[in-house]
């Protein structure tokens, strides 16, 4: 262990051991969880300890044929243990090994719907299941999609309005901003998290968003101030932003609600429900404003700094997490652009042109969709993300100056806003002799 009083083993043999004298059921292996696994503990983290019993055996049913088999066995007890004059504290939780392992295959209820892969260190084990449980990470799935829930709780916000709940609203906003990223979930790369902490962090920047994505989940979830009124805007837009993005995995959707919520999302219907509940969300007066967090009376709660959606003021620096061998290749505008050409991968059909700066261009190279940087608007965004005319990203290419990219993609729909599959669909005459030819 790196920390405190656990740092030469002594406190976790000594655990081990009381353990095994203790437990109310032959003890199968006791697993080190959280932080002091990860090596992230400080002198004030606790220690999880993991307690694997035999499973209950199956007993005769009365009256029936077959056997039957005892609830899943499980307990928790919480210890103060003083180490060299401080104290630690120690939590144990006692499951049947079989249970256990049922649960690795349950998506965990604090990763925001995302998959996990948390370190565990295993102390002791009898030899026969020792190959079973000496797991060095402990995974579990990600949560399924939960597109129905997401917009019954926007339903749970507009409702609340319209009663004028305005702790219902905030407690149904900091709902529907926990169930986002399990939907969102199937635009973005695979992310894997080990803490809630990690899990908070990528579930705030996960790089395919709606359009001021972070912000609105930092209100909804009650780490921004504003008035409930604004949290019911963020929520509405939250989800009205999500369902274009995740139309094109309808199919997962019918697999996690059916057929029925499938075919809404992809004819519109569920577009047109959304915008009825946002309607109703942004209705009604607004309570007084959560005041800003004095010093002392808040945490705060870190976060990368980095934009998901949304930018910076014009003419500010833009943070990014581009490969600095690749940045020091661009010229930029003096707005810290680079001219983007797109054309299709496989006809060489030129679609458009657009602006990327250095963030946009990583995005577009991790993620494989097409992320560009708006002058107009000073944000982010991603085609197809309101549209549905996503462009999946085949190669990146940057010309001799470094001062414009080609985007090859597979362009799904129209590339222009105008509904044109090009944006170049305007002739103009060309008089110069020969140009016919």
């Amino acid at each position: 262990m790196d920390h405190g009083p656990l740092s030469e083993g002594v406190f976790l043999d000594d655990w081990t051991t009381r353990l095994r004298a203790t437990a109310e059921r032959p003890v199968v292996g006791i697993l080190l969880r959280g932080s002091h696994a990860r090596r992230a503990a400080t002198a004030h983290s606790d220690v999880d300890l993991d307690v694997l019993v035999e499973p209950r055996p199956a007993r005769p049913r009365p009256g029936a044929a077959g056997r039957a088999v005892d609830p899943p066995y499980a307990a928790r007890q919480a210890y103060l243990a003083e180490v060299d004059g401080r104290l630690v504290h120690v939590s144990v939780s006692a499951r049947d090994v079989r249970s256990w392992v049922d649960r690795l295959g349950e998506p965990a209820d604090w990763a925001f719907g995302l998959p996990v892969a948390a370190p565990a260190r295993l102390l002791w084990a009898q030899d026969d299941w020792r190959s079973r449980i000496d797991l060095p990470v402990l995974c579990q799935p990600a949560d399924q999609p939960r597109l129905e829930e997401l917009v019954a709780t926007l339903g749970k916000v507009a409702s609340g309005r319209a009663a004028a709940d305005q702790l219902g609203v905030r407690l149904a906003a900091a709902d529907l901003a926990r169930l986002c990223p399990s939907v969102l979930r199937l635009a973005n790369p695979g992310v894997r998290v080990a803490s809630r902490r990690a899990a908070f962090a990528a579930a705030l920047t996960l790089p395919v968003a709606p359009p001021g994505y972070r912000d609105d989940m930092l209100l909804c979830l009650g780490l921004r101030p504003g008035t409930t009124g604004q949290l019911a805007a963020a929520a509405a837009r939250l989800v009205a932003g999500v369902v274009p993005l995740v139309r094109p995995y309808a199919d997962r959707i019918a697999e996690a609600a059916g057929a029925d919520l499938a075919a809404a999302l992809a004819d519109g219907r569920l577009d047109r429900y959304v915008a009825q509940l946002g309607r109703a969300a942004r209705r009604g007066g607004d309570g007084p404003q959560v005041p800003v967090p004095r010093a002392g009376e808040w945490l705060t709660v870190p976060v990368p700094e980095s934009p998901v959606t949304g930018g910076a003021p014009a003419g500010a620096a833009r943070p990014s997490r581009l490969d600095p061998a690749v940045a020091a290749r661009l010229r930029r505008t003096p707005d810290g652009l680079v001219a983007a050409v797109v054309r299709q991968h496989d006809t060489g059909e030129v679609l458009m042109v657009a602006w990327m700066d250095d963030e946009a261009l990583h995005r577009t190279l991790t993620t494989g969709r097409a992320t560009y940087w708006s002058r107009s608007r000073q944000e982010y965004w991603v085609k197809g993300a309101t549209s549905g005319h996503h462009q999946y990203v085949r190669s990146v290419a940057l010309d001799c100056d470094g001062d414009a990219l080609l985007v090859s993609v597979d362009q799904v729909g129209a590339a222009c806003h105008t509904g044109s599959r090009t944006c170049f669909f305007t002739e103009l005459p060309v008089t110069a002799e020969g140009a016919s030819s």
